[in-house]
């Protein structure tokens, strides 16, 4: 949906039709006409406007200034409910897309104002400094072959929690709650597994800059499939024959893992990146969180690229039947997450929200994922019904 004189969208590869079409689709749960055609219209701001996806420059495309008006009303005042479009985009590429897994990301938003909902100043681990920024986490349905986010959860620091005038001011409805990030992420993927009749996938994180055996206790408790992408100071405890020199006791998993490469089966991924069919040598041990009672058998996996003497990546699971060799392309999939982050989401808009309010930030999130999933999906071929290849060890 291109308004009257606009050029050729950032996008030239998708038709216009298909655009239109599936945005319809997207958007069929909201109420009124007037606001799914404002929908539409965001849609192919969104796609269409180079640079940052201001209100503004998208508002240009259709009129300016009453038209800026109208957006503005339709993302941050009105009262279309953003889930039940979630819900459709997560059913459309659950079956369109055959994802592999649900890949957890973490996304900072730096910020120059304290108004953003949400904002604070913080250490933020992916820029691995303080700065004042906005912190949220996706959950993105993906294939070895694309991705697309389907959810977002914001993290809401305590000051926006307990001032009553500023969340009043934000929106915050009743319901949100402090969360530490971790317990962000996995609530994240306990709303969407829940509630949407969608097919079982296992969770996959990199979740290295959090407590991992945490983390992994809590999906246990909650029965989720996950893989984690873990830091060798984690502390876990070997089962079965596994010789370390330290008996059965604790053992980090860096030096428990790098005892058993000598068993490590050879496993080759496309490297999202660039294309290039890439090796690696994976191997796995048994293993159990230390301190917990009955304690659930987990695998750590580790993986050594080129001629690397200590696994560069340790992956810890809950899916003790899956070879190891399959564990590692299931946690590569952060790497497909994060090429189409670059190559799409942020390009969508993603970052760009300038509004202040809560559900102002959860219905652009919505759009901008409804953007992404347009270009994923035509890029890929899947709109015509083209099915990705099975993921195999």
């Amino acid at each position: 949906m291109r308004a009257e004189g606009q050029s050729a969208a950032a996008w030239g590869d998708i038709a216009d039709d298909f655009v239109t079409e599936f945005s319809r689709r997207m958007l069929v749960s909201l109420p009124r006409r007037d606001q799914r055609e404002r929908g539409e219209r965001y849609i192919s701001g969104l796609l269409s406007v180079p640079g940052r996806k201001s209100m503004r420059a998208i508002a240009t495309m259709f009129g300016g200034g009453a038209a800026e008006q109208s957006l503005h009303h339709f993302i941050g005042k009105s009262s279309w409910d953003w889930m039940p479009v979630r819900r459709a985009l997560a059913r459309h590429l659950d079956r369109t897309l055959l994802p592999h897994a649900w890949v957890v990301r973490p996304m900072a938003v730096v910020k120059t104002g304290a108004h953003t909902v949400g904002v604070e100043e913080s250490f933020v681990p992916q820029l691995g400094r303080v700065v004042n920024s906005q912190q949220s986490y996706s959950v993105w349905m993906a294939s070895e072959e694309t991705s697309a986010p389907i959810q977002w959860r914001l993290v809401l620091p305590s000051g926006w929690l307990h001032d009553e005038p500023r969340r009043k001011r934000a929106e915050i409805p009743e319901s949100a709650t402090e969360e530490a990030p971790a317990n962000c992420a996995v609530n994240a993927v306990m709303c969407t597994a829940g509630k949407w009749g969608l097919r079982r996938r296992p969770m996959v994180m990199d979740a290295r800059v959090h407590d991992a055996a945490a983390l992994a206790y809590a999906l246990t408790r909650r029965q989720t499939p996950f893989v984690l992408r873990i830091g060798g100071g984690t502390w876990l405890r070997p089962i079965g024959s596994v010789s370390t020199g330290q008996g059965q006791g604790v053992v980090q998993a860096q030096q428990l893992v790098d005892v058993v490469k000598t068993t490590g089966r050879p496993v080759n991924w496309a490297d999202p990146r660039s294309g290039i069919n890439r090796s690696a040598v994976v191997s796995g041990v048994k293993v159990v969180l230390p301190g917990q009672e009955e304690a659930t058998e987990l695998v750590l996996a580790g993986a050594w690229s080129g001629r690397e003497r200590r696994a560069g990546e340790l992956w810890l699971t809950n899916l003790t039947a899956v070879p190891t060799p399959m564990l590692l392309r299931l946690g590569r999939l952060t790497q497909r997450v994060e090429q189409d982050f670059g190559a799409i989401a942020a390009h969508v808009g993603v970052m760009d929200f300038e509004g202040r309010t809560f559900p102002g930030w959860h219905r652009h999130l919505t759009l901008a994922g409804v953007a992404h999933s347009a270009v994923a999906l035509a890029s890929n071929r899947h709109a015509e019904g083209l099915a990705p290849a099975r993921l195999t060890a």
